[in-house]
């Protein structure tokens, strides 16, 4: 069965739904698993219609006490639902979700993609970096609904990091309705200068600036988990997070890299300041090593075997072959 992406975005998930009905209607699949909520009532629907246990993925702020209906029944009533960290695991349990269906399967990152290599120079010149210069990076969406990120709290730490460790530039990559007002903050803080918003990014490049950075910072306060964590210090860049959300599962509380306070501009300061310092366990600032570490536990291999290890942890009875 083929996607949806050819029809026209306002189309697109009716269409996707009605093609995965109609192929479980013809295919009679013995377990389906959906990787986004909105689809878990359509899950539900195909397991009253053919007896088919299915398994919804959670991933963090998709899950919230004012879902629909229907997407909160098919939620409590999954055969499993898998969290990405123990934060969406809360989440779920108090929304009536039973904890006996809950499976912790962290995300993934692929080895390949991202990679310890040479910083490119072309790229370095593009944004008019100079030799002396540090770098912190950003890779989110600068969606309003998404400010809980951290990128306005990380521009707010910049002018301390600059003293203390000199010139230090904040790439930002990515797009949204937050992009005009973090130029704004860079100016009224006067440091205009200092912030390079590099826009959108393909993805044959973003393994690059990853690796152009010093240091690679999100101190969001709502993360779900956060892929980026680990797109980054599988190019061997430290990075810096928040200590209240699926950040802390993604740095594995703290063992691969440095936790904050996302409130506190003062503690994201700090923690900057000590990566850009190489300042921390030494394995950190040792592109290769902290690649390892991070593979270790959240590569492919890893990830195989979690979702192998909660197949078979499903309810007796269920035909998951």
């Amino acid at each position: 069965m083929h996607g949806a992406g050819s029809w026209p975005p306002s189309l697109r998930s009716a269409a996707f739904a009605s093609l995965v009905a109609s192929a479980a209607m013809r295919e009679r699949p013995s377990l389906i698993v959906s990787t986004h909520l909105n689809f878990g009532p359509l899950a539900h629907a195909l397991r009253v219609l053919l007896s088919t246990p299915y398994v919804l993925v959670a991933h963090g702020i998709d899950v919230r006490p004012d879902l629909s209906r229907a997407r909160l029944k098919a939620l409590r009533e999954a055969d499993a639902v898998w969290a990405v960290s123990r934060w969406t695991v809360r989440r779920l349990v108090e929304i009536g979700v039973p904890s006996n269906r809950i499976r912790r399967i962290p995300n993934t990152v692929s080895g390949e993609d991202f990679a310890v290599g040479p910083i490119d120079a072309e790229l370095r010149h593009r944004y008019g970096l100079q030799p002396d210069e540090k770098v912190v990076l950003t890779v989110a969406r600068l969606d309003s609904r998404e400010g809980y990120k951290g990128y306005f709290k990380v521009l707010r730490a910049l002018p301390s990091v600059a003293r203390a460790v000199g010139r230090v530039r904040y790439l930002v990559v990515g797009t949204g309705t937050d992009a005009a007002q973090l130029v704004r903050l860079a100016a009224d803080l006067g440091i205009a200068d200092r912030l390079t918003m590099c826009g959108f990014v393909p993805d044959g490049e973003l393994a690059a600036h990853y690796r152009m950075a010093d240091a690679f910072a999100m101190p969001s306060s709502a993360e779900g988990f956060g892929i980026v964590f680990l797109e980054a210090m599988a190019c061997g860049v430290p990075v810096l997070a928040g200590n209240r959300d699926g950040s802390v599962d993604a740095l594995a509380d703290g063992e691969l890299g440095r936790l904050v306070d996302p409130d506190d501009v003062a503690e994201i300061a700090a923690g900057l300041i000590d990566l850009l310092a190489r300042r921390g366990p030494a394995f950190w600032f040792d592109p290769q090593a902290l690649r390892r570490a991070c593979l270790d536990r959240f590569g492919q291999a890893a990830f195989r075997q979690a979702v192998c290890d909660a197949l078979a942890q499903l309810p007796p009875g269920d035909n998951t072959t």
